[in-house]
């Protein structure tokens, strides 16, 4: 807007602000009022075509610029030109629907618009100059004391000490009556008074004027009682508080507007769920109290510092002397982030925990906020329950508003507006009027939005959420909603899993990771009786990768496991889709905390499928899953028979596959084919393992790059190299927990660094890594990181002397058979025997190997053999048998030197040293 332009407008928008009505054909106009008559009769115009006929009535004659025109309908907005050409368009159809023969509003190409009907106005006799006594004001009501206000409580104080007034938005329950009443407190000076008006008790417009002057003690016996407030306000040292003006924004916005252009110094303090979109208004946003986030880990003491914990135990717990236990301020955190810290809702929902015994706060909301209905006797109705705050907001929107808030419940936490656009056709919105919707639920404090990243994400608050998916239970449109969800959902992921190949696992998971909840949602609907089963089985196809980036295996299990007890949908799926369903479900079971006892038959079903899909890549996906399931279960050597094979029946070089050909070099270490996986890791490092270079997760769940160093690290430990070893170990993990992702992390833990650490003596960095990967037990439910995270844990111990880790490493190994983890069990029992020798128990030493040889793989897993002769000879020289020992420890020589097994020769060596052959 130029001076010019912007010099015109202000001053046709005071004059009209000071003129009564405007007469145009027989039409009455009365923009204080925010009314249009036809002959006499209301004509009804939406906020918009007010706001743009009041300022083209104000400079009637003139060209209004476009703008002009988004300076004031849509002020600190960036609204699209469509919105204008719309509302226009409105507005000239209401009024030729009434009056055809004449023209108002006429289009001035490429400048804007231009309001040419003859126009008469009528000027009230100026009012009397009416001086209020100060005594006579409405005074604020008593506020508590506030918690986690000051900062909001300093800004909103400077800013009015600059010229306009002061609006604090935000939603319903922040505080934002509170937040106005303490900052007048602060800011008054010892001979400055406050005035409230209160305008939530208004049914309807034209009572703002008198609520506003009775508020300051002005006399409501004049033609214009404003011209009296402006006087008092002009004549006075007061503060005014304009309390909770959403529901008569229009006019409350006109008569503060008013009041600040004749009046710039006036102090004024507006509170509204939306802004009220003037020129001279100053906006403070309102959010809820600090909170701490669930994901977050706090001690108890520094959760007790965020003020949302603070007034919830304040209110639950009194001022008592006896403090709130852990447990109890934990569901506090978990409550209070639920209800996004809004002061009200954690009020209501303290009342309601406050005569319930301390065990059941977990329980108190878990099925939705309806108990919370205790709010103080004296306040207002609206702020007796949290229903009744939402339900004050939602009786004020427009039918479109009030549809796309219930089309938005659907969502179970962030969406994009892109979301939102494929929400509408099930409400029967138009784009543009669903766009305009969403961007006046943001406004009025119903739907967060959040910048990230550039892109804008939206959010309803769990209570708001909850509160708009009732109102749409009982809407036509329901079910239509919850298909255009479940359809959008699905549309997404498949679109995530084209990226799922090209992006490491932070990037991917950062962008989908918060899926996980829509896709549940979606898939409760597809599979109930109402729903449709064959999207459904489309849905749990397209979240197999967030499942298995997650590492929610057993989640996995159970949609998989739906999908398939739906045998019709199921008959429609795609030979991909059945392959990639079949390969899921057989890693679910293969990564579960005990693996299934169908794991073998679920491999063989998934090769069967991939085979009937001829992807090549399936095939490879399929194979070298059974080889993992098969390693894990104490078979390398069938595990490499099955992918040689596979390879030589397929004409495959897997150096083509190099997930699969790290998996090769892995298990080779397994079969004791020490050489050639080291020739296949070499090579893979040089190719794939560059660290800066962000390359996609392996589809075998295992990072690439740290799968190749993990692998690297457990082969050149066993061949002598333990500095190299400890080196790409620790890079493995850095990578692992730089992308977050738990299986690459606990591999590189449990199969390389941990036991490395361990058997070179390292206890203080094997103690570090044992309680980082009993962490991602707890994070993944592992079975194999359980087992070894236990197994170490009592192997420490039991090198510190402590005779409980015995035990400990005894029941890490029963559990890890039961679970049908028999890799590596060999190697545990061979170091639960050496330390059983290290405390002179020569019986349980010798038990504990001999049970080795009842292993079903000890045949296979030939990796540890040279260290399980080296045991066994010490066990017979503890024995007094130096012949046999000596027996003993050549097997193991010849054994490592065959295997090229360096550290093995090292502590064979070291063995035959101390041992007394006399």
């Amino acid at each position: 807007m130029n001076c010019e332009s912007r010099v015109s407008h202000d001053l046709g928008f005071q004059t009209l602000s000071k003129q009564t009505a405007f007469q145009f054909g027989d039409f009455r106009f009365l923009p204080e009022a925010q009314s249009l008559l036809y002959k006499g009769q209301p004509v009804g115009l939406g906020g918009r075509g007010f706001d743009i006929l009041t300022l083209l009535v104000a400079r009637a004659g003139e060209v209004v610029s476009k703008a002009d025109l988004f300076a004031h309908v849509w002020p600190d907005y960036i609204v699209h030109d469509h919105n204008l050409k719309v509302n226009v368009g409105n507005l000239r159809r209401s009024l030729a629907e009434l009056d055809p023969s004449m023209e108002y509003i006429a289009t001035i190409a490429g400048r804007g618009y231009k309001f040419v009907a003859a126009l008469e106005s009528d000027r009230p006799a100026p009012a009397r100059q009416v001086v209020a006594s100060t005594s006579h004001h409405i005074a604020a009501p008593q506020v508590r004391p506030l918690l986690g206000r000051d900062d909001a409580t300093r800004q909103i104080s400077e800013k009015l000490d600059q010229a306009g007034y002061v609006t604090i938005v935000g939603p319903g329950g922040a505080g934002k009556t509170s937040l106005a009443v303490t900052v007048a407190e602060q800011s008054c000076g010892a001979n400055e008074a406050i005035a409230f008006a209160d305008l939530s008790t208004l049914s309807d417009p034209r009572f703002v004027v008198p609520a506003i002057a009775s508020a300051l003690g002005v006399s409501l016996g004049f033609d214009d009682p404003i011209a009296g407030v402006i006087d008092v306000l002009r004549s006075n040292r007061l503060l005014l508080i304009i309390d909770n003006c959403e529901h008569v924004i229009a006019m409350a916005a006109t008569i503060v507007e008013r009041i600040s252009a004749d009046v710039p110094s006036a102090r004024i303090i507006a509170t509204s769920r939306e802004p009220l979109r003037t020129r001279h208004e100053q906006i403070h946003f309102l959010s809820g109290l600090a909170y701490p986030h669930q994901t977050t880990t706090l001690s108890i003491s520094d959760a007790l510092q965020f003020p949302a914990i603070q007034l919830f135990i304040s209110k639950a717990y009194g001022s008592g002397d006896t403090k709130p236990t852990d447990e109890y301020v934990r569901s506090v955190v978990s409550i209070c982030s639920r209800l996004d810290g809004l002061a009200l809702a954690i009020e209501l929902a303290a009342g309601t925990a406050s005569v319930l015994a301390p065990s059941a706060l977990d329980d108190l909301f878990r099925d939705g906020f309806d108990t919370m209905n205790r709010g103080a006797r004296d306040a207002p109705l609206r702020h007796q329950s949290l229903e009744a705050t939402l339900d004050w907001s939602y009786r004020l929107l427009p039918d479109r508003e009030a549809v796309l808030l219930g089309l938005l419940s659907v969502f179970s936490g962030r969406f994009n507006a892109d979301d939102v656009e494929a929400m509408y056709s099930a409400g029967a919105l138009e784009p543009m009027t669903g766009r305009d919707a969403l961007s006046q639920l943001v406004a009025k404090s119903l739907v967060s939005a959040e910048y990230d990243g550039g892109t804008v994400h939206y959010r309803l608050a769990e209570s708001t959420g909850a509160y708009a998916a009732r109102r749409l239970s009982g809407s036509l449109y329901r079910e239509k909603a919850r298909r255009h969800f479940a359809v959008r959902t699905k549309d997404k992921l498949q679109i995530a899993e084209r990226e799922w190949s090209s992006q490491t696992s932070r990037e991917w998971l950062g962008k989908y990771r918060r899926q996980i909840d829509d896709v549940r949602a979606a898939i409760g609907w597809a599979f109930d009786p109402a729903g449709d089963a064959a999207l459904g089985v489309e849905l749990v196809v397209a979240a197999l990768p967030l499942w298995q980036e997650l590492s929610a295996f057993r989640e996995m299990l159970e949609a998989i496991d739906l999908a398939g007890s739906n045998s019709a949908a199921l008959m429609g799926l795609a030979p991909l889709g059945r392959a990639k369903l079949s390969t899921a479900r057989a890693w679910a079971m293969t990564l579960a905390r005990h693996m299934h006892p169908q794991t073998d038959d679920a491999w063989r079903e998934s090769i069967f499928h991939a085979n009937g899909s001829r992807d090549a890549e399936f095939q490879i996906r399929s194979v070298c899953g059974q080889a993992v399931f098969l390693a894990y279960s104490g078979r390398p050597r069938t595990a490499l028979r099955s992918m040689n094979e596979f390879a030589a029946a397929k004409a495959l070089d897997w150096t083509t596959a190099p997930d699969g050909k790290r998996l090769l070099a892995h298990i080779k270490i397994y079969a004791g084919e020490f050489n050639s996986a080291s020739a296949h890791l070499e090579a893979l490092m040089d190719d794939w393992g560059h660290l800066e270079e962000g390359h996609g997760l392996s589809r075998f769940q295992v990072d690439l790059p740290a799968g190749i160093r993990f692998s690297q690290a457990f082969l050149s430990w066993l061949q002598g190299d333990s500095d190299r070893a400890s080196r790409l170990a620790g890079q493995a993990i850095d990578r692992a927990a730089d992308l977050d992702h738990m299986i690459s992390l606990g591999n590189a833990i449990s199969l390389a660094a941990l036991p490395i650490a361990f058997v070179e003596g390292d206890l203080e960095t094997a103690s570090r890594l044992q309680h980082q990967l009993a962490d991602v037990s707890r994070r993944e439910s592992v079975g194999i990181y359980e087992g070894t995270a236990k197994f170490f844990a009592g192997a420490i111990q039991s090198s510190r002397g402590e005779q409980a880790g015995f035990t400990l490493m005894q029941d890490s190994i029963s559990g890890l058979l039961r679970g049908n983890w028999r890799v590596r069990v060999p190697f545990y029992r061979s170091l639960l025997a050496e330390a059983y020798l290290a405390a002179g128990e020569l019986q349980l030493a010798e038990d504990s190997l001999r049970a080795v040889l009842a292993e079903t793989g000890i045949r296979e897993e030939r990796w540890w053999h040279p260290d399980l002769w080296r045991v066994a000879g010490m066990i017979a020289a503890g024995n007094r048998r130096p012949d046999k020992a000596m027996r003993y420890f050549q097997t193991s020589l010849d054994c490592a030197r065959a295997m090229g097994a360096g550290a093995a020769t090292k502590r064979t060596q070291l063995a035959i040293d101390a041992t007394d052959f006399g």
